[in-house]
């Protein structure tokens, strides 16, 4: 078996100040992770540890059924309704580009008109995603009442990976990855018996969590699973979800 880690780009995300800034006591992953050891729900894949329910999750971008409107019912979108905290470097990133980004936005989005410069994407007081107009700053309606991400047009207008401007927590919706130091990682996904401690609506409450139809997350996801963890992770995940 192939050994895996984070790209260097995640793990300095995950060991940034202030990834985490809810207030309060930071969330208790390892006893979180004792309790599923116990119940043999956590397997080793490369040197990563991963929740079996990773395996189990369904999962595909059905963005028409959360973005605003009077057919949105209880559904939550992770685009419109999740904080997002920025870390310092990511914050950095997004100030480098923020006159152009704004700019190249306003005309689309005319909510945004009022913003304060370059640092127009954040929160006046937090280094969080802002949501003016109740969705994130860099989401959109497209013509077909989808909601899509503003940062991915960007990037390819702009000719840059996304993967440098993008904040990761938005690419890795709606996996989890944890330092839980010592060497060790963990990846998990939200789920009933994660979300509290990721500050998270119920599984049931996104549509992209909550349909039995949708494809299976490590084969919607086998991209973002290779880019996070090195090429070659998602087809070894895999093979643990055909052995049941």
């Amino acid at each position: 078996m192939s050994s895996f880690r984070p790209n260097s780009l995640v793990m300095r995300w995950l060991r940034a100040d202030g990834v985490a800034a809810d207030e309060g006591d930071p969330p208790d992953w390892d006893t979180w992770l004792l309790r599923r050891m116990s119940r043999r729900e956590i397997i080793d894949v490369g040197g990563v540890l991963v929740d079996r329910s990773v395996l189990r999750q369904r999962f595909a971008c059905v963005s028409d059924r959360c973005a605003p409107g009077p057919n949105r019912g209880r559904y939550r979108s992770c685009c419109a309704d999740a904080c997002v905290s920025l870390s310092s470097a990511e914050d950095r990133r997004l100030a480098g580009r923020g006159v152009d980004l704004f700019r190249w936005l306003t005309t689309p989005e005319p909510r945004l008109q009022a913003g304060r410069g370059r640092d127009f994407y954040r929160e006046a007081t937090e280094p969080n995603l802002a949501r003016p107009g109740g969705r994130c700053v860099f989401s959109k309606i497209d013509g077909q009442g989808r909601i899509r991400c503003h940062l991915h047009t960007y990037a390819k207008h702009a000719r840059i990976d996304r993967g440098g401007l993008q904040p990761i927590s938005c690419r890795l919706f709606p996996l989890i990855v944890v330092d839980c130091g010592g060497g060790r990682v963990l990846l998990t996904v939200v789920a009933s018996h994660t979300r509290r401690l990721v500050s998270a609506y119920p599984p049931k409450r996104y549509p992209c969590l909550d349909d039995a139809s949708l494809p299976l997350l490590v084969e919607s996801m086998r991209e973002d699973l290779d880019w996070v963890f090195g090429k070659g992770f998602a087809k070894e995940l895999a093979t643990f979800a055909d052995a049941g």
